[in-house]
């Protein structure tokens, strides 16, 4: 009994678990399988977790509570609103101009607030009592603080914004800091900045996207709240709350662009250790003598929407290479063609245990974000073919590494698609610069997902920290950039210059003057 006194004693002392809010508010599985592997590391950590989402876990450790948000991807996906599209063509999308593609993202903030106002989950938190303390709050804030308003609820903890994407310029409205429009390219442009017009469009996409999320879409979504929550903040106040931003970006990875110190890298935090593949699986890749080549085009972009004359067209490509093994991640049994032999059509893989087997010779990808840093981790090259959204820019970034080479989605035609497959495999080039782009990638004092995990308990350990907190979050977009500053400037000069050509032309007149008396006496 007297140990049993100490230990009680000293319990206090020794669990340190937190209650924690994830609020992921983005219809997509890839955001979901990049958050749930932070918010599974603070539930193995003893934290008691509970998450707002769309995707939820069926098998989760016992203090990781997942409420559902069930009506968000059906608003998304198959919407009976007028005001947006029923179904999202990615492969529409993709080509489109950055623009366009600017202005149909620019919806999802809206879509999201309709779907999660409309869900259980949401109703759940809701009915929570008032008092119910959150020790922290993290959110995906690439909606834009749609469900930030639950901060105001549950008295304002500290709070944690991230997301699976890697644009720096979009935590400007959460933490501060400028664009940098002259070298880092738009999410939806792949476009080199070498020419004066290049950086010319780049700075009006990049700032009337900053605008019109801000005066436009943001009013929008303020609105959808207020009917539901009278009471709640504007979200571009709350969006504000944040401490930090885990985003998902690597240097060796990514775009070179200027960050505030409470932006911390934490890319390919969803890359676990090996857990083995399926038996099935295992034996198809321990058996291939050429290798395996792995197809997968994500979670969002369905290999049912190529259609059946492009099915057919990559069907028959791998049907002329008989010698490798291809794994095609296919969402349906149904083919317009007899299926090849050495063609395993599965509705879902281990991506990720699947690229780690030192059998699996290629990565035919559609570049999503996640995608390509699983492949530079375990060095795979990738046969890119990019669809929409950052995929393009992820897909030129590869290619500057020489780990990949690019085809063309939209006109896949069987023999070019067989000699870039032939092509990546034979030459040895492109599995040595994956292979180097591992080593980089890997070389981190610890792993993206410790770092994440590191940085959040640093915000329980000083929730009312405010040293990082940046300057600039209470100035305009006009003095952020040093805008007002460079029209005084130039007012002051061009003022300067007129009254300087004033000056001279008055000295030129009396000089001329005199001249011409001169002349005359």
């Amino acid at each position: 009994m007297r140990l049993l006194g100490i230990f009680l004693l000293f319990l206090p002392c020794v669990v340190n678990s937190a209650n924690i809010l994830v609020l992921e508010t983005i219809a997509s599985p890839s955001h979901h399988i990049w958050i749930r592997t932070l918010s599974t590391a603070l539930a193995e950590r003893g934290h008691n977790v509970t998450s707002l989402s769309a995707d939820i876990e069926k098998e989760t450790p016992e203090n990781l509570l997942y409420l559902h948000l069930d009506k968000l991807y059906e608003v998304f996906y198959n919407t009976q609103d007028e005001d947006f599209v029923k179904e999202w063509d990615f492969l529409g999308m993709g080509k489109l101009n950055p623009y366009l593609q600017m202005i149909i993202f620019l919806d999802f903030p809206v879509l999201t607030a309709k779907g999660c106002l409309k869900s259980t989950g949401f109703q759940q938190l809701l009915n929570y009592p008032d008092d119910f303390k959150f020790d922290l709050i993290i959110y995906d804030f690439l909606a834009d603080a749609v469900l930030l308003p639950f901060a105001q609820k549950f008295n304002n903890p500290p709070v944690i914004a991230l997301t699976a994407f890697y644009a720096v310029e979009y935590t400007v409205p959460v933490v501060g800091g400028t664009f940098s429009p002259s070298f880092v390219p738009y999410i939806f442009g792949a476009a080199d900045l070498d020419t004066f017009c290049s950086r010319l469009n780049n700075f009006i996409i990049s700032h009337l996207d900053y605008f019109l999320r801000k005066h436009y879409v943001m009013p929008k979504v303020n609105k959808l709240i207020r009917k539901e929550l009278p009471w709640a903040k504007d979200v571009r106040e709350l969006n504000q709350m944040a401490k930090i931003v885990l985003l998902n970006k690597h240097p060796a990875l990514d775009l070179i662009e200027p960050t505030l110190p409470n932006v911390i890298s934490v890319g390919g935090l969803q890359i676990k250790r090996n857990k083995g593949l399926p038996k099935d699986l295992q034996e198809i890749l321990d058996s291939a003598k050429d290798g395996v080549i792995l197809f997968s085009l994500g979670t969002n972009v369905k290999s049912a929407m190529l259609g059946d004359a492009r099915q057919t067209e990559i069907l028959e490509a791998f049907r002329s290479l008989p010698q490798y093994i291809f794994i095609w991640k296919f969402e349906v049994e149904s083919l317009p063609v007899e299926l090849p032999k050495n063609v395993h059509i599965r509705k879902w893989v281990p991506q990720s245990d699947l690229l780690a087997h030192p059998n699996l010779k290629l990565f035919i990808s559609h570049c999503g974000l996640l995608s390509t840093q699983e492949a530079a981790w375990y060095g795979v090259p990738i046969l890119g073919l990019p669809v929409f959204a950052d995929q393009h820019q992820n897909m030129k970034l590869s290619l500057k590494t020489g780990m990949a080479l690019e085809g063309d989605i939209g006109k896949i035609e069987r023999n070019s698609f067989r000699k870039l497959i032939e092509e990546m495999l034979q030459n040895p080039k492109y599995r040595e610069n994956a292979r180097m782009r591992s080593e980089i990638f890997r070389d981190q004092k610890e792993t993206p997902l410790e770092r994440a995990v590191w940085w959040t308990e640093f915000v329980l350990r000083h929730p009312n920290m405010t040293f990082m907190k940046s300057p600039s979050l209470q100035l305009g977009l006009a003095a952020r950039q040093s805008w007002d500053v460079l029209a005084f400037l130039f007012i002051v000069i061009s003022i300067g210059a007129f009254i300087s050509m004033k000056i001279i032309c008055c000295c030129y007149r009396i000089c001329r003057k005199k001249s011409r008396k001169a002349k005359k006496d």
